[in-house]
């Protein structure tokens, strides 16, 4: 599962530091009495009455002596019938489980079949119906799945749990003009009149929250990987759009099929884009659900890409599908590992500084969790919700660790461990001790201290790190201190670490260890080094606190070969912003290749706040032309509020080539607080672009002028009817807002209410911002029910920080 269009795209609700909430508890993979074999299920959808009726029939065996119930998740189910050979049997049924009870006992081994007959009418979740109304008359009729963790219960019985597996069928008779999109094989495909039925066959065990069903008016495009069907699904219309997106899939499974030794394993592949998705995408196997918000058109796709979202999802073909975490305190193993094999196919297809500048964001994008949210294990049994642990700490942490494991074991070694893993525990369900063992076998290598420190415990090492020459005895001195505080959640560390001389135009590696909170290390020198790097080759994820000379840094800057080592040396220019520091990075900005990096000393350059630095960004926008770095360099303009700034982003942003560069100057624009410049916001709120990103970003800036009027435009588009993308632009600035204007808050609760899972959140979110008793009233209900796991944490999270908010502006003391 990837949670690129919401998680990463929108600010999370700061929390209290604590990941454990009350009513958190030890969570273990439930008991069974049954194993299931085989799933098939047998349905027909109407979507007038969002209803689906299903029979399902279920092979069963024994795994207990004697056993006579079986028990299957199943939630408000309507209409419930049990058969077994032709023969009803007594069963009890709580509303969430139907417990059924065996006229005889059953022998350890034996095998048994059941059907099971029931309805379901909009279901809270698991099974989705998506269409038309009023206010978006041009929404086509869908309907989809999203089974993950534990959602499939909602729409048919089966024991919902990773530890289970079952292979499956599903035969679906939906309306004539729709086509049907399930696991594994179609089978057969048959007109009856007005309806169609598919019948879709899937022959390799599989848990429960993979199965899918996706139901649309679909195009379908046909491709191909070796002798495998690779198919893409989308509205008709956007089909170019879907080839652009999806066009790499075939090039990603001959990547990850030859580094594994490990083909893909399916009968086919295929990606369907669905309108109102909730996540980014879900790897449903061999049938990957994707949001349609990823078809992008030409001028998107300059500085756009479907790639990483795709490669996500085809990743977890191996890594969560044809082996899946037993039970989800180990899902670090479904989803770190789809995470780092995303960059791995980047590395594969654009190169090295991609692959690594990916793996920095990754790091950034946890370490501001860590900072702002909390710290956790992250393999933990102790969570309230299951969906608490698909954070960034279980996607971005866990593929810096995965890097980390590669680095220290070589690539051989890497990629035996992986095809000993996969073939070892093939269909199987797996724990993080399994994937131990299995690189300890392939490797020789016992890996259990790294997993002790980086898997079951919390946090990172942070380093302050000291070096001076001593020219009397020629000797290069470097002093480590480990300086996070250490306790029963974060460790002392003890691990491998490079570090690299260069001096008298020769650089030398040493490797050392580090494992005490204090270190000294003595290297001889002819002379006083120009450049000491510690970890060059940037595999170890950390925080370090590295004084340097500005010489040193200025060096680093230009000549350290690692796209890491240069970003970091620009954002310690850009903090002494001395002269010199000013000309290297300026120098630096024509002179430097990657883009990434471009970027970053764009961003350096705009926090030393110097005339110079402006020139430089200004100079930049006439000579640089990577979209991407244009973007960057629109954003660090905006920390200069001057009538240059205003003149020049306004003259160059119409005629940007990528969307995202275009919509960062309108952004720049709104920091420059000009009232002048509403009209022109207001202009770009007519503007048509993909998904909206013109249009959000007029928002934005609208939002930034704080004008009586913005508040007006906000709630405008806030208003159902408006792409989601949109609306959800304008719940965040309003939510900015608030402290401003008394009635916004109302306006943010009447919004809980909304269809939209993902506006939902927004408005969660928003509602944080305020100190007042009323919010978390409104978000009390959001915490508990039949909702969304990511709804429920959020408004938990936002109940604390309003009450923090309201501690401090009115503490019990009277004092502020």
């Amino acid at each position: 599962m990837d949670k690129f269009f919401e998680c990463r795209s929108h600010s999370e609700a700061l929390a209290d530091g604590r990941f454990s909430y009350p009513g958190s508890t030890p969570h273990y993979a439930p008991d069974r009495t049954f194993d299931t074999k085989h799933f098939r299920l047998v349905v027909a959808l109407d979507f007038a009455r969002k209803t689906l009726k299903g029979q399902s029939f279920i092979r069963l065996s024994a795994l207990s002596e004697h056993a006579s119930e079986m028990v299957f998740d199943a939630v408000d189910f309507k209409n419930l019938k049990v058969v077994s050979q032709g023969k009803a049997l007594k069963f009890e049924y709580t509303g969430r489980q139907i417990k059924i009870h065996w006229p005889k006992p059953v022998f350890r081994g034996a095998s048994v079949e059941v059907a099971i007959h029931y309805q379901v009418t909009e279901p809270k979740l698991g099974l989705h119906f998506v269409g038309p109304d009023r206010q978006y008359p041009d929404k086509p009729l869908q309907a989809w799945t999203q089974g993950e963790d534990e959602y499939n219960r909602y729409w048919f019985p089966c024991h919902d749990a990773p530890q289970e597996r079952a292979t499956t069928e599903m035969i679906v008779t939906v309306p004539e003009r729709f086509t049907a999109i399930s696991n594994g094989a179609l089978v057969r495909n048959t007109r009856h009149g007005s309806t169609r039925t598919f019948h879709w066959k899937h022959n390799i065990p599989q848990p429960p929250y993979l199965v899918s069903l996706a139901v649309g008016e679909f195009t379908e495009i046909k491709d191909h990987w070796q002798r495998v069907p690779v198919l893409y699904y989308c509205q008709p219309g956007r089909e170019e759009d879907a080839r652009r997106a999806f066009g790499k899939t075939p090039k990603m499974m001959e990547f990850f099929s030859k580094k594994l030794g490990v083909p893909y394993a399916y009968a086919k592949y295929s990606q369907v884009a669905a309108i109102d998705f909730i996540y980014g995408g879900m790897e449903n196997t061999s049938c990957t659900t994707q949001t349609a918000l990823t078809l992008h058109d030409e001028r998107a796709h300059l500085d756009f890409s479907s790639d990483p979202l795709v490669a996500h999802e085809l990743a977890h073909q191996w890594f969560g599908d044809l082996v899946t975490c037993k039970d989800w305190s180990h899902a670090w193993l479904n989803e770190s590992f789809a995470t780092y094999f995303e960059a791995l196919f980047k590395e594969h297809d654009m190169g090295y500084d991609e692959f690594m500048y990916e793996l920095r964001g990754n790091a950034d994008a946890y370490f501001d969790e860590d900072k702002e949210r909390y710290r956790r294990p992250l393999s933990t049994k102790l969570y309230k919700n299951t969906n608490d642990l698909f954070d960034r700490h279980l996607y971005e942490k866990g593929s810096c660790i995965l890097h980390m494991i590669c680095k220290q074991l070589g690539e051989a070694a890497w990629w035996r461990s992986m095809n000993l893993y996969l073939t070892r525990h093939r269909a199987q369900g797996v724990e993080t001790v399994d994937l131990i063992n299995a690189i300890q076998d392939a490797t020789g290598k016992n890996m259990r201290s790294f997993f002790d420190q980086w898997v079951f415990k919390g946090g990172h090492p942070e380093f302050k790190v000291r070096t001076w020459w001593d020219a009397k005895e020629k000797k290069v001195y470097v002093r480590v201190l480990q300086t996070q505080a250490v306790n029963d959640e974060t460790p002392l560390y003890t691990l491998p670490v490079t570090i690299e001389l260069r001096a008298g135009g020769k650089s030398r590696r040493f490797q050392e260890v580090v494992e005490k909170k204090e270190q000294l290390f003595s290297y001889p020198a002819p002379s006083a080094p120009d450049l000491v790097l510690f970890d060059p080759d940037h595999s170890i994820l950390k925080r370090v606190d590295f004084s340097k000379p500005e010489s040193m840094w200025v060096v680093q800057l230009t000549e350290d070969p690692h796209v890491l080592g240069r970003i970091d040396a620009a954002a310690a220019l850009g903090k002494l912003g001395s002269p010199n520091a000013l000309q290297a990075l300026r120098q630096a900005l024509f002179q430097e290749k990657f883009w990434g990096v471009q970027g970053e000393i764009a961003r350096a350059l705009a926090k030393t706040n110097l005339t110079g630095a402006l020139d430089a960004l200004l100079e930049g926008l006439r000579q640089i032309e990577h979209p991407k770095a244009r973007r960057t360099l629109y954003e660090a303009l905006g920390t200069f509020v001057s009538p240059r700034v205003l003149t020049e982003v306004k003259s160059r942003g119409g005629s940007e080539k990528g969307y995202s560069a275009e919509a960062e100057s309108i952004r720049t624009l709104g920091r420059m607080k000009d009232p002048a410049l509403l009209g022109f916001f207001k202009e770009y709120l007519k503007r048509e672009s993909w998904n909206d990103v013109l249009r959000c970003a007029a928002l934005e800036a609208v939002g930034m002028l704080q004008l009586s009027e913005s508040f007006t435009i906000l709630k405008e588009y806030s208003r159902y009817g408006y792409h989601p993308n949109v609306r959800m632009t304008a719940i965040r600035r309003l939510g900015l807002l608030g402290r401003l204007r008394g009635d916004v808050q109302t306006i943010l609760i009447d919004l809980l209410s909304d269809k939209y899972l993902l506006v939902q959140l927004s408005v969660v979110r928003a509602l944080a911002n305020f100190a007042d008793e009323r919010a978390t009233e409104a978000l009390m209900k959001y915490t508990s029910g039949e909702r969304d796991g990511r709804l429920k944490r959020a408004a938990e999270e936002a109940i604390r920080k309003i009450r923090k908010g309201m501690e401090n502006e009115f503490p019990a003391n009277g004092k502020k």
